[in-house]
């Protein structure tokens, strides 16, 4: 990965002297059914180095590090491990060879406290089975002391908040001495304090000698921490090389498999500066899930909002709409100058806003109904002739023409919705809510569970409804979407607004 000049970063090591290879990898394949997740992929991990793994959801990060820490089994290629050939028969045959892995889900036992967590199946005893338990809490009490976390050794799991819950089970990962450290995403619930820490740990584990690998989303802590990177996109390495010789704009590329193109984000930007905001969000909260929740949305703007699971995405697309699933709603919506009731989607369909959750199958269509019936169903009243008889005729009509302006593949306008790929179905949802002439539009993982040509189908269909003023609300955790559509965007962690970029 050349580095664009100027852009160059320091290398985190500060160490140029030749590192010893612990493992490579060499034209890894791994399968599931149709679909090949890795394709000939070449990877290396370096004693007293960090490398850097990124990519798009889907790009094969993970499957690739199950592979080296020997939950999946490559269909094709070999591994290396210190010189030797190595296939790993399980996790705990990697474990065995000093592999250990940090996972993103946290897998403590919360009955039990963080020495016992810490410490499970190699605690000191007298002999006899029996655990010498002062010696297990002076112990992890030491090591919680020189890795800067703040917990006691007697906590149990279950009483701590999830950011210390992720620092025990970092912690944990040390305690077993490992050779190659797998982390992914950890530092993805912690706070800004705990990240620093658990960056620190990182370079410390590093100068140890300790190969790792950093799966992580937040490229500013890749940039920060790593001494090389490989990105991946659809199961392949598509660049890689030491850090401090490329650049932000050049990894995103690399990610997304183009250029990001700003003039005309920029372009729309100004112009939706000048028109004044169309979309007042103030003070939003739904108890236990949002808190105060703020921010502004222009006509014709295409507004991201990301973040990772668990951070309150799909609950602020639902709060918008009135749609928050019971929880007690307060704060202040403004459409267009008037004043929408926070909680009642019927008050936000008629104020003019829609609402596309990320759940099409159990929130979106009705499978068993025809294509007609989906796409006309909030607008029924339209059809109302004498007595309350429906006009059929016009409702065909109506179906057939969004479904031509959208490339609607379909038997036609009465086929059932469940005989369409995922890619179809999401585009009757666009045609049903575009029939309701929204002003304010929210999509929540549009693309998500669809195949790569509708993605970019879709994505098609979002610039078009933006170019004729509407206001998108665009709920994703696709980097693509985010650098290639979006105006704006907000960056959520715990139910809260924490950036904007």
């Amino acid at each position: 990965m050349p580095a664009i000049a100027g852009e160059r970063h320091a290398d985190p090591s500060g160490d140029h002297r030749a590192p010893d290879l612990l493992l490579r990898c060499q034209g890894l394949v791994k399968n599931f059914a149709a679909v090949r997740a890795l394709r000939g992929v070449d990877f290396e991990i370096m004693a007293g180095r960090v490398r850097g793994l990124v990519g798009e959801n889907g790009a094969g990060k993970s499957t690739l590090a199950k592979i080296i820490a020997g939950v999946y089994q490559p269909d094709a290629g070999a591994i290396e491990l210190e010189g030797r050939p190595a296939r790993f028969g399980g996790a705990d045959h990697a474990l065995a060879q000093r592999i250990v892995t940090v996972h993103q889900d946290i897998n403590l036992v919360q009955t039990m406290t963080v020495a016992e967590n810490i410490l499970l199946n190699n605690e000191p005893t007298y002999g006899f089975g029996i655990i010498r338990q002062s010696a297990m809490r002076e112990s992890v009490t030491r090591l919680l002391e020189q890795y800067e976390i703040g917990v006691r050794a007697d906590s149990v799991v279950g009483d701590l908040p999830n950011d210390l819950k992720k620092m025990v089970q970092i912690v944990k990962a040390v305690s077993l001495d490992p050779k190659i450290l797998l982390l992914d995403e950890p530092t993805s619930s912690l706070t800004d304090a705990e990240v620093r820490v658990a960056l620190r740990l990182i370079r410390r584990l590093a100068a140890d000698g300790v190969g790792l690998v950093l799966i992580s989303h937040y490229l500013h802590e890749i940039f920060e921490v790593c001494d090389d990177l490989t990105v991946m996109r659809d199961g392949e390495v598509v660049a890689d090389g030491p850090v401090r010789e490329t650049s932000l704009p050049q990894v995103v590329a690399a990610m997304v498999g183009r250029h990001v193109e700003t003039s005309r984000r920029a372009k729309n930007a100004a112009d939706s500066e000048a028109r004044g905001p169309l979309l007042q969000v103030e003070s939003l909260t739904v108890s236990g899930r949002l808190h105060g929740v703020s921010f502004a949305l222009r006509a014709g703007e295409v507004l991201g909002v990301t973040g990772l699971a668990g951070s309150g995405l799909g609950e602020l697309a639902k709060a918008i709409f009135g749609a928050a699933g019971g929880g007690k709603v307060t704060g202040r919506i403004v459409v267009d100058g008037h004043s929408v009731r926070p909680g009642d989607p019927a008050a936000s369909l008629a104020a003019g806003i829609a609402l596309l959750t990320s759940d099409r199958l159990r929130e979106g269509i009705l499978p068993d109904f025809t294509l007609v019936e989906n796409i006309v169903l909030p607008i029924l009243p339209r059809f109302a002739r004498f007595a309350g008889v429906l006009d059929k005729a016009a409702m065909v009509e109506t179906a057939a023409r969004n479904m031509e302006r959208l490339r609607v593949r379909a038997p036609g306008p009465f086929a059932l919705a469940r005989q369409l790929s995922g890619g179809n179905q999401q585009k009757v949802l666009f045609a049903k809510w575009l029939e309701t002439m929204p002003k304010v539009f929210v999509m929540d993982e549009p693309t998500i569970g669809i195949d790569v040509g509708s993605k970019a189908e879709i994505r098609g269909i979002i610039d078009e409804i933006a170019a004729t003023g509407v206001g998108i609300v665009l709920v994703t955790t696709e980097l693509e979407e985010l650098v290639s559509l979006c105006d704006r965007v907000l960056v959520m962690f715990r139910g809260e607004l924490v950036a904007e970029l």
